[in-house]
Formats: structure tokens, sequence, C-alpha cells
């Protein structure tokens, strides 16, 4: 991926500089932001990779806030509190400035699945499981974590847990509805893991 990304930054960059030869001098201070944004976004997406490659579960643990919380609380309504088959999906976001933030994906009424376009500033995944439901993410969850290297967590009735494919262990990070007091985040009181 990394190296997908230095050749189009080189493309670009080439593009850039050609652009610039036959422009005039005032067109120039544009295209040499642009590439300075595009430089910019290159070293973000380095930096997010190399995070995620060191963190991962717990990462994104420690970046759960009011906020994400406040997503959680939203994904465990849509899905009746656990009692539909309906999911819901929150995705844990690195924000351009560098914060986190929880992204409430919705509902798409589908059974027992939640669809939804990827997004590239994603470090986790959090999603409903029914509470007629093996509370562990399955084996699909175990998939989509693996394909996109980052987490996948479900929160139930019987606690909140992940799979980090980065140890591809299955872990309980929280008990009961503990997921939902942000003193329990705030405090660390996380479940035996």
């Amino acid at each position: 991926m990394t190296r997908f990304i230095a050749r189009i930054v080189r493309l670009v960059a080439a593009a850039v500089l050609l652009t610039a030869a036959a422009v005039p001098a005032h067109s120039f201070n544009l295209c040499v932001g642009i590439s300075r944004s595009l430089l910019d976004a290159v070293a973000a997406a380095r930096a997010r990779n190399a995070t995620l490659a060191v963190s991962g579960a717990d990462f994104a643990i420690s970046k759960v806030d009011n906020g994400i919380v406040k997503a959680f609380e939203k994904a465990w309504e849509r899905s009746g509190n656990g009692a539909s088959s309906l999911e819901g999906v929150v995705l844990i976001l690195r924000m351009a400035d560098g914060s986190f933030s929880g992204r409430d994906m919705g509902s798409t009424n589908e059974y027992k699945r939640f669809t939804f376009a990827w997004h590239p500033a994603a470090v986790a995944i959090v999603h409903t499981h029914p509470n007629s439901a093996d509370p562990k993410p399955c084996s699909e969850d175990l998939a989509v974590a693996d394909k996109h290297g980052i987490p996948v967590f479900t929160i139930t009735s019987r606690g909140m847990y992940v799979y980090d494919p980065g140890t591809r262990k299955i872990s309980k990070v929280m008990q009961g509805l503990d997921w939902l007091d942000q003193s329990s985040w705030s405090k660390g009181l996380f479940a035996k893991r």
C-alpha cells in the first residue's frame, strides 16, 4: 500500500512540475499548495498505518471518549437494545486534526448483518450483536478485521468483545453494559483480558 501511495505521489509531483513549467508564475502557488496538501495526506496515511500496526485494539480502546460512547448508545438503540436482529455499526475514525470520532453508520434493515462503504480513516469497527446470538465476533467479523487490518468490536448485553487482527485473538473488553458508561472508559475499568 505504501509503495502504491509513493508512486501516486511521484506521478502527481511530476505532473505538478510539468504544469508549473508551462503556466504563468501566478498559477504556481496553487500547484505548490495542492502538492503540499497531497504530501501532508500521504504523511498522515503513513503515520496512521504505523500506529495501527503497533497498537491495534488497545490503541482503539484508548481513544474512546464521551462522543464515541454516545455513538455506541445510538447503535445500541438501533438494534433495539440487542432485542432485534438489526445491527448498529459505529466506525471509530481518525480525523484530519488527529482527534478521534465515533461515526454512527445509520440503519440498513439487514438481518444480522450491516453493509456500509469502507472509510479509509477507520481505526476500528464497533457493531452490535443480538442478545440471542454469540456475543463474540463471528467468522465474518474476523474476515473483515483481517482484510482491513483493524480491530472489530462487538457490543452486546453480555459485554464488549474485540477481535484484534494483530494478535489474532478475541478478548472480552468489558462486562455487561459497562461499555455504555463513560466512567468505565475513563477509569480504565476493563474486564480481565
